[in-house]
């Protein structure tokens, strides 16, 4: 097939570029002609064999979704970005067009967001990242729903030395939370990760909180310092330098690896990738028993919720039980002083981890989907809209786009013509 997928680029460093790189790569290994519509405003390029295009003049680059089919030849495309923010007249058009959409979109809100629920409703199958996002596509009626989570490169993310030396906390317990700051209203619950930290650390005086995000408010989210520091604690965080350097996967790898327990205590998730890396390097976590997080746990400590919070998508995030993260740092703690941490945890980690590395979920959900798409006849969303002419109608222009020279696997993008042939993954 030829298939657009519409996202961050595969070279960004971020949790959706990742999940670009990873799945790109073997839908291209896969036979299938592929190109990124980025939501960037950047310049068409190639890079290590993936085909870029710009996905229009601002972020966040959506126009593209429906320009880009009038000049190549798209039989699907996948879209992995917040569905709230699609314009409905696009989707009304890309529904024209004949294009099977499957948006791949985060649903990190219980009950499912109507704003994201009435988008989803055009689409031609409804990718769902987590169980709870599949749930809620089934109770709600969306079309065709299939889960697809997302993953990562257990090559990569492995169980490696630890080196406490990098936290200057030789000989200390070390928790971490590896999340974004940029949200003021708090999705990561940073405020009661800090509550229950502050009353941990009156109890020990060898722990440490280790923060990998900017703990400014100069990205549009909160000050952790001084949130930090009211409740009589420092933690220990990378600098500017550090962050804007795109600390490359095996780095991180080594920082999972090296920190005893992560600790992401959500309000919501759309799935939660941290999660499945720390358990991927043997680290167990602790994190809230809502949403997409709930399900992503083989080796820790859920933390039931007390409450929700309403949001300004009019839905709820949950409100974590401060008193069982208290309890469930007291238990990590206790393991990691008696030596068994690492012993009891590890094994169970790595293995529940293992179900998402890459290529277990291409071969157990990625060409499995592909080939119900490919040649399944699943049933489209009602049009209700004047049809929007076809690529032949549009003043017949041709249907493609010229490609620099040297792409390792897309060198160029045509209609497949042995259909077959795109089905699995190809055999060294």
């Amino acid at each position: 097939m030829n298939i657009a997928w519409h996202s961050a680029p595969a070279f960004f460093p971020t949790g959706y570029g990742v999940q670009t790189n990873g799945f790109v790569r073997r839908l291209i290994d896969l036979g299938h002609q592929v190109v990124v519509i980025t939501t960037t405003a950047s310049v068409g390029m190639v890079w290590e064999g993936i085909v870029h295009v710009p996905g229009g003049p601002e972020h966040p680059a959506l126009m593209g979704m429906i320009e880009w089919p009038k000049r190549i030849p798209i039989d699907m495309m996948v879209t992995l970005i917040d569905a709230w923010v699609l314009p409905e007249e696009y989707l009304t058009e890309l529904q024209m067009s004949g294009i099977k959409w499957c948006p791949y979109a985060p649903v990190d809100h219980d009950p499912i967001p109507r704003d994201i629920e009435s988008k989803l409703r055009y689409a031609s199958y409804n990718l769902a990242m987590s169980p709870f996002a599949l749930s809620e596509f089934e109770r709600v009626g969306l079309p065709n729903p299939r889960y697809l989570p997302h993953g990562v490169d257990t090559r990569i993310f492995t169980p490696r030395p630890k080196h406490k030396e990098m936290f200057q906390a030789r000989n200390m317990f070390v928790a971490g939370m590896i999340a974004t700051n940029v949200e003021p209203i708090g999705r990561k619950n940073f405020d009661y990760a800090f509550d229950a930290w502050g009353e941990f650390c009156k109890r020990h005086d060898d722990v440490r909180l280790y923060i990998h995000c900017d703990v400014t408010r100069s990205s549009g989210g909160l000050d952790l310092l001084q949130m930090s520091n009211q409740r009589g604690f420092t933690p220990y965080a990378p600098d500017m330098w550090q962050l804007q350097s795109n600390l490359p996967p095996e780095k991180m790898a080594e920082i999972y690896s090296t920190i005893d327990v992560l600790l992401m205590p959500s309000g919501g998730e759309g799935f939660g990738v941290p999660l499945i890396e720390a358990q991927a390097c043997g680290t167990p976590v602790i994190t809230t028993d809502f949403t997409a997080q709930k399900d992503l746990i083989g080796a820790g400590w859920k933390i039931p919720i007390v409450g929700k919070r309403h949001t300004p998508m009019n839905s709820y995030w949950g409100i974590p039980d401060v008193d069982a993260m208290v309890d469930a740092l007291e238990e990590a703690y206790d393991l990691w002083k008696s030596k068994k941490l690492r012993k009891t945890m590890k094994e169970k980690a790595v293995e529940f981890a293992s179900d998402f590395d890459f290529d277990t979920i291409t071969e157990e959900y990625l060409i499995p989907l592909l080939e119900e798409i490919e040649y399944g006849e699943a049933d489209a969303p009602q049009i209700t809209k004047e049809e929007v002419p076809s690529s032949d109608e549009r003043g017949g222009q041709e249907a493609s786009i010229d490609i620099p020279d040297g792409g390792v696997h897309n060198s160029e993008l045509g209609k497949t013509t042995n259909k077959r042939s795109r089905s699995r993954r190809k055999k060294n």
